[in-house]
């Protein structure tokens, strides 16, 4: 973490302001430390330049794994996360370029990558739950505009509002109630700022009802290990669905991720099977969230279901 940041974070547990202690410090940045709350006695490490406002990964420990199993695969492929911040977010570099932004769920960082290195955000803050954070560090965080930490998306550490922008790809559908975690992140955008989301979709009952019976009643019992196998495995159905009639049946009731690229498709099996929480919605009920936040020029992104809006 650069030792400039250290102002702008807050004791999430009760928002008073934080000391730190510095431990060890290389290049700017703090590498090992403690922030302590004078108010309500509450420490935060920082440990190898992340800091950490949790203790454990709770109902996301899955992800801290596959971000792990998985840490090189989409950082690996900048076109294809610019396109996908396009197609699921309505991002581009216009929308990111000298302002702060905060990344909801950061993975292994491949669109803090882009954010930061490709479009010239100010700043980004890539958040996690999980220990996915480790990853994102080794990938992203060497870059001088990337900051990670670990906290909790329901207690986040910021000062509020201080985002231009915030954004999250595919996470926040994976809490225990999706409606709840938008409304704990919008606080942080400041007045004129955008959010921007993308979730699951509840248009494909069927192919749903098949997922979630498979993860709850097969995948959940994998180690993640097994799990890691199964995706892999699995991800060669793809070519059976591809054949015209077959594999339009066969791919609802066994759906794996559709990806051209194996490698994601891989990764985003991975993902569909792993989730202690999966929630799916529809594109007017999401519009209902924004317009009850007091948002103007809602509209949809591209591709089913995003949505982005400005605060006022």
């Amino acid at each position: 973490m650069l030792s400039k940041l250290v102002d702008i974070f807050v004791c999430p547990s009760c928002k008073n302001s934080l000391s730190i202690d510095v431990e060890e410090e290389k290049n700017n940045r703090i590498k090992e430390g403690t922030f302590h709350c004078s108010s309500c006695s509450s420490s935060y490490k920082i440990i190898n330049f992340v800091p950490r406002f949790v203790t454990n990964e709770e109902y996301v420990s899955s992800f801290g794994d596959e971000w792990h199993l998985f840490k090189k695969v989409k950082n690996s492929k900048t076109d294809m996360s610019k396109d996908e911040m396009d197609k699921y977010l309505g991002l581009k570099e216009v929308n990111i370029k000298d302002k702060m932004v905060l990344e909801i769920g950061c993975g292994a960082g491949p669109y803090l990558d882009v954010s930061g290195r490709e479009y010239g955000a100010k700043h980004v803050i890539g958040v996690d739950l999980s220990r996915a954070v480790d990853a994102a560090y080794e990938n992203v965080g060497n870059l001088e505009n990337i900051t990670i930490i670990q906290a909790n998306l329901f207690s986040l550490p910021f000062k509020e509002p201080i985002f231009d922008l915030i954004y999250s790809l595919g996470v926040l559908h994976h809490t225990p109630n999706t409606k709840d975690a938008f409304n704990a992140v919008i606080p942080y955008v400041k007045k004129n700022g955008e959010v921007s989301i993308w979730l699951y979709g509840k248009y494909w009952e069927r192919k749903i009802r098949n997922q979630n019976w498979i993860r709850k009643n097969i995948t959940s019992k994998f180690s993640s290990k097994q799990l890691y196998i199964f995706s892999k495995f699995a991800s060669y159905l793809y070519y059976l669905y591809l054949i015209p009639i077959l594999g339009d049946g066969l791919r609802e009731r066994i759906p794996i991720a559709m990806d051209k690229d194996i490698e994601v498709r891989q990764l985003n099996t991975f993902d569909m099977y792993s989730p202690t929480y999966i929630n799916y919605h529809y594109l007017d009920e999401v519009y209902s969230w924004f317009e009850e936040a007091k948002f103007e020029q809602i509209r949809p992104n591209k591709y089913l279901l995003g949505m982005k809006g400005i605060r006022r």
